[in-house]
């Protein structure tokens, strides 16, 4: 039994190697198809939990958090896509464009 574990640890490794590799290469995709013009916002207080409602807009995931451990609120990550269609080829491709919005009101 402890044989199967150690061989269980030893892949892990391996596998969190290349994991952290694919992390960094996805977060560099994200970034470049619109990650960075996701919105922060801290949960309305009291607000139901059926419905959306946010209170303020916050400039960053990180401060999002922060807030969200200080008040005990749950906070909301908003991002603006558009479709779009390629009828190029055989069959029409569906994909989607991040929308780079205007300067954020708040």
């Amino acid at each position: 039994m402890a044989a199967g574990v150690t061989e269980a640890v030893g892949e892990g490794k391996d596998s969190q190697a290349s994991r952290s590799s694919r992390a960094t290469r996805k977060l560099r995709i994200g970034q470049a198809n619109g990650a960075d013009g996701q919105r922060f916002f801290l949960a309305k207080p009291g607000a139901n939990h059926g419905t959306p409602e946010f209170s303020k807009e916050l400039p960053g995931e990180a401060e999002a958090i922060v807030e969200s451990l200080k008040t005990s609120l749950s906070y909301f990550v908003v991002s603006e896509w558009r479709g779009i269609a390629d009828f190029s080829g055989k069959k029409p491709q569906l994909s989607r464009e991040a929308v780079r919005g205007a300067a954020k009101a708040g």
